[in-house]
């Protein structure tokens, strides 16, 4: 019985020492903003509207504009991914999208 007792107040207390892990789309600590990912997809919306799901890799980008084509854009340099065509660089919070010659448009991360 008493074994019982103690196992009853160990789980007791074991579950109110852990807190839920964040998930995607829950406020951080105090009500603060989710994080951004540190890896995996991000979701990117551009300041001309387009938006994108980027995942980076060590040696490729992998980029879904939404409503538009998916590609693979191999590594151009440090932290710069790019097909010719298509480019996005940075990552995290913050990014830019080039399309063909024209200027690079920012990006913020979500």
């Amino acid at each position: 019985m008493r074994v019982l007792v103690l196992s009853a107040l160990m789980l007791g207390l074991a579950a109110c020492a852990s807190s839920p892990p964040v998930g995607p789309g829950d406020p951080g600590p105090n009500g603060t903003p989710p994080p951004i990912p540190v890896d995996g997809p991000i979701a990117y919306r551009c300041a001309d509207g387009t938006q994108l799901m980027v995942d980076v890799e060590t040696n490729s980008a992998r980029v879904a504009i939404i409503g538009g084509p998916a590609m693979v854009l191999p590594r151009a340099g440090d932290g710069y991914y790019s097909n010719g065509r298509y480019g996005f660089r940075g990552g995290g919070a913050h990014g830019q999208w080039e399309v063909g010659r024209a200027a690079p448009v920012s990006c913020t991360g979500s």
